[in-house]
């Protein structure tokens, strides 16, 4: 059978479009009106935390070659990143705080996989990691833009979005490149079962970002602030008229 010749990432990207774009959907949905809450962005923060951090850990526990080789740039462990972002917006206790059953099936899916195929763990490291480097410095920016403003106390800057100093468009580059030059190296039936996980990916993803809370207190309360604005601004024209 003739090898596909179509580069690999490409083809990932084409076999995943439909539930990335649900993926995207739902992220945007869910943490863009939250950006102005601490609490709901730590709640996000804690669900991929441990991901990223089972995938790290894993990491060191397998050793194997082609895993290692997709950690392009040291700048890519971002587990005490996300400790400190967790420690700032959740405080202390942050680590006995619950998992949902969302996070608890994703970790153990991870953990069956680690048993039975740990090579497809790499699926996760590569949208994972890709996701950090692209949508994670989108959903930064907004946090700058639109997040709460104090001035009474020092800004705190996210670390596990900060990769200041780095190339980020280099770093996906090289990225890519190293699970490229991976994808060579496996037959027809592994890469097509990293294209089947790479789906699964996203699927998961998808329900441990709708277990986050909080968003509904979020949207509530700016609902109640535009409501408030809307009643005075209709009391401002009853008066007029009235007066008139």
């Amino acid at each position: 059978m003739a090898r596909n010749l179509e580069v690999f990432t490409v083809r990932i990207r084409k076999a995943t479009r439909q539930i990335h774009s649900v993926s995207d959907a739902l992220v945007n949905a869910k943490f863009a009106i939250s950006l102005r809450d601490e609490k709901v962005w730590g709640g996000g923060l804690f669900i991929f935390y441990h991901v990223f951090a089972y995938l790290e850990d894993t990491k060191d526990r397998l050793n194997i070659s082609e895993y290692n080789r997709l950690f392009v740039h040291k700048v890519l462990h971002r587990k005490s990143a996300f400790e400190e972002d967790l420690q700032h917006y959740l405080g202390d206790e942050w680590q006995s705080l619950p998992k949902s059953a969302a996070l608890e099936n994703y970790l153990e899916h991870l953990q069956n996989l680690e048993k039975e195929n740990p090579k497809l763990l790499m699926a996760y490291i590569y949208h994972l990691y890709l996701g950090l480097l692209s949508g994670g410095q989108i959903l930064a920016k907004k946090r700058k833009m639109f997040g709460e403003k104090n001035t009474n106390k020092d800004v705190y800057i996210d670390k596990v979005t900060d990769f200041s100093g780095i190339d980020i468009a280099q770093l996906k580059k090289d990225f890519k490149d190293v699970m490229n030059q991976i994808a060579e190296e496996m037959s027809d039936e592994e890469q097509q079962a990293f294209i089947d996980e790479s789906n699964q990916v996203f699927l998961m993803n998808n329900l441990i970002v709708n277990s986050v809370g909080g968003q509904d207190q979020v949207i509530r309360a700016l609902l109640y602030k535009a409501s408030a604005v809307f009643l005075v601004f209709v009391g401002v024209i009853l008066a007029y008229k009235m007066h008139k």
